[in-house]
């Protein structure tokens, strides 16, 4: 018996702590790009950044959990992963170095045609230089010599990275190497990137690393100090992909899959994220930088087209529900469970929006609590694209009646199973009486008649 009672005990432990580390999501809208707005690549998000992640609104999804290569994307991973780890192990990004050997370079870089920092042998760097050099020219030797420095290899590194994207619920995002070169083991999904990067900025050092546009290097152990320049085109300003909004960007290229980009934006007090995976090298006017146009053509479109409106106001009563067992009311009034604000088009009248009340019973037994729960409300446009739900609650409590109390459990105890029963059972009993009755008496008439004869 103590066992079952432990077992049982370790299931609901286990069953909330499923629940306490489920990952946020973030609300689904999912808009089309209206005409003049092209997306050349084969998956994309667009997703406007709220004050947390459960406020964040996916806003435009293109085949968003499609797996694909990462290429350099892969950087954000390495980022993350290497913020999380420092302040695990307490380590300060500008004391901790690294090293670069001639091992790691014949081990991880020689040979793939990665982009280096240009490390020279035996050079140390603080990890904060490291990281710039990654992220800034995709350096295959300083993400090298970074993963060393943290968690004493590649291997482990890597499976650092793979054990926090479970972590943080990326179900189809799995890391094989650092650098980013394309392998079967090695795949994301625009949907999973936008977490991976939204945990980042979890981090307060993580927009200050992903926005240097230019940045000096310097080795600790001596040695001639270099200047790195983003090779991201959106963020340079003699470009003609130069986006003046952009706040980060890393670009990525699978020599299969094509070119990827994960950038954020700010401007007039609103924030987006935009991922596409699967751009070609050209469209059919020849144009190339498809992922760079993707991109600012998806950030052009959520800053012009789209605002953040109250569609909910919190005392507004969208329905009520009968009431019984009291004498103080015979409905209660239900309320949005709290004022409700999303992004949405711009020139969308809320006078369209359509408002589906959903009451989950027709009516209620007092005692009920203000704030109980008795329904919801879907927020509807075009006619089926929900943009949100949010519960409806009791606007006021309403007390229980004693008197009416009493009287309903006295109907329900008269109207019950087990009291027809009793009854029956009863009307059996004085029938069986009557009838055992009248056969003892002629009995007794009988015998009787017998002695008088």
């Amino acid at each position: 018996m103590q066992k079952r009672k432990l077992c049982v005990f370790l299931m609901a432990v286990c069953l909330l702590m499923t629940l306490l580390c489920a990952p946020v999501s973030a609300e689904t809208v999912g808009y089309e790009p209206p005409e003049g707005v092209t997306v050349h690549a084969e998956t994309a998000l667009l997703v406007n950044l709220g004050s947390s992640m459960d406020k964040d609104v996916v806003l435009y999804a293109k085949e968003a959990d499609e797996v694909r290569a990462p290429g350099a994307m892969i950087r954000y991973m390495v980022l993350t992963y290497t913020l999380h780890r420092l302040e695990e192990l307490g380590m300060d990004m500008d004391t901790a170095t690294g090293a670069y050997t001639l091992e790691m370079f014949n081990g991880y870089v020689a040979g793939t045609g990665v982009p280096t920092a240009n490390m020279k042998y035996g050079e140390t760097w603080t990890i904060r230089d490291l990281l710039q050099a990654s992220f800034l020219q995709n350096a295959s030797d300083a993400v090298t010599a970074l993963a060393f420095a943290v968690d004493g290899g590649v291997s482990a590194f890597v499976q650092g990275m793979n054990d926090l994207a479970t972590e943080i619920g990326c179900d189809y995002t799995h890391y094989a190497n650092v650098t980013g070169l394309d392998s079967l083991s090695q795949y994301t999904t625009a949907r999973d990137m936008y977490r991976i990067i939204r945990y980042g900025m979890t981090y307060s050092l993580f927009e200050e690393l992903t926005s240097q546009r230019q940045f000096t290097v310097e080795p600790v152990s001596g040695g001639t100090a270099r200047t790195l320049t983003s090779v991201n085109h959106m963020q340079q300003s003699s470009s003609q992909f130069y986006y003046s909004p952009l706040v980060f960007s890393r670009t990525g290229l699978s020599e299969h899959e094509g070119r990827t980009c994960a950038s954020v934006a700010r401007d007039g007090g609103y924030e987006y994220m935009v991922v596409v995976m699967g751009c070609p090298e050209t469209n059919e006017a020849g144009e190339s930088g498809l992922h760079y146009r993707d991109t600012r053509s998806l950030f052009r479109w959520a800053f012009n087209q789209f605002s953040y409106r109250t569609i909910l106001a919190k005392s507004e009563i969208l329905a009520s529900v009968k009431v019984d067992l009291s004498l103080s009311a015979d409905h209660v009034n239900l309320v949005p469970a709290a004022a409700y604000s999303t992004t949405v088009e711009s020139q969308l009248d809320t006078d369209q929006i359509i408002r589906n009340v959903i009451v989950y019973h027709d009516r209620v037994s007092a005692p009920v609590e203000k704030g109980a729960v008795l329904g919801k409300v879907e927020l509807i446009v075009n006619v089926d694209q929900k943009i949100g739900e949010v519960d409806l609650v009791a606007a006021e409590g309403v007390t229980h009646s004693a008197l009416l109390g009493l009287m309903d459990g006295m109907g329900d105890f008269f109207s019950s199973g087990w009291f027809l029963a009793g009854v029956l059972l009863l009307i059996a009993l004085v029938i069986g009486y009557i009838i055992l009755n009248v056969v003892y008496n002629r009995r007794r008439r009988r015998e009787r008649l017998g002695r008088v004869k």
